[in-house]
């Protein structure tokens, strides 16, 4: 079971990068390997709309030769996808709607008399900004991908407003650890396992998943500026 986690963001120990982390934290709970890209290692060009063609040649694999098409083939081979983008303007970062946008290779398959090739992989959504419209992008993001053929899991969407302190929004992070718990248990369900597909409120594994991302990241030398009250707590460890 492949687990893959998109950073929408150029800032890889920002919020959004701690979100998605914590979400691959929780798949790997559940037994499954997991692996994240970030859309600013490498050009994600901008779609050309193959699809409108009078002859479509919109396929997979992508026409470019970029980033985009490395990411693409990662997308084709997992079975689970976790997409995290900042908010801007109340949608996804641009890379991340290129990405979207190249996906159609994937969809487009159906044209070719071919199922889609997210037909069936399990996904979900986080958005972190530091106003409104965490909503909006999980929202955009998760009715492209299910109209593409891929599953939503119960709890498939997470978002926080704390921006870069987002590891310390409990709620955000929960939610977004349930992602990759139910992501991977959903995976099971469709191999014929019987596993539960509720929301998990564990605050132990919240914790102790918020410990691995700090330090991971770097963030305990600056732990006092991101939530002075969590200093002790993190002294602790």
């Amino acid at each position: 079971m492949k687990v893959i986690g998109i950073l929408g963001s150029p800032h890889k120990n920002g919020g959004t990068a701690q979100l998605l982390i914590s979400a691959l934290k929780g798949a790997e709970r559940e037994g499954a390997k997991t692996e994240l890209l970030s859309l600013y290692d490498g050009e994600v060009k901008p779609c050309l709309g193959c699809v409108q063609d009078e002859e479509p040649t919109c396929k997979f694999p992508c026409i470019f030769e970029d980033y985009g098409k490395v990411i693409l083939e990662k997308i084709y081979e997992a079975d689970g996808i976790v997409l995290a983008t900042p908010v801007y303007w109340f949608a996804p970062s641009g890379p991340m709607k290129n990405l979207i946008d190249r996906m159609t290779a994937l969809e487009n398959m159906v044209v070719f008399g071919e199922p889609s090739y997210l037909e069936g992989k399990v996904v979900g959504a986080i958005a972190v900004g530091a106003d409104d419209g965490g909503a909006f992008a999980t929202g955009y993001l998760i009715t492209v991908l299910t109209s593409m053929g891929a599953i939503i899991p119960p709890w498939g969407i997470a978002y926080s407003h704390k921006g870069d302190k987002a590891i310390f929004d409990d709620k955000g992070l929960m939610d977004a650890i349930n992602i990759g718990l139910l992501i991977a248990r959903m995976i099971k369900r469709l191999k014929g396992e019987t596993v539960d597909l509720t929301y998990q409120y564990e605050p132990k594994l919240r914790d102790a998943i918020r410990q691995e991302v700090i330090s991971e990241l770097g963030l305990i030398q600056d732990v006092s500026k991101l939530h002075p009250k969590k200093v002790l707590m993190l002294d602790k460890s």
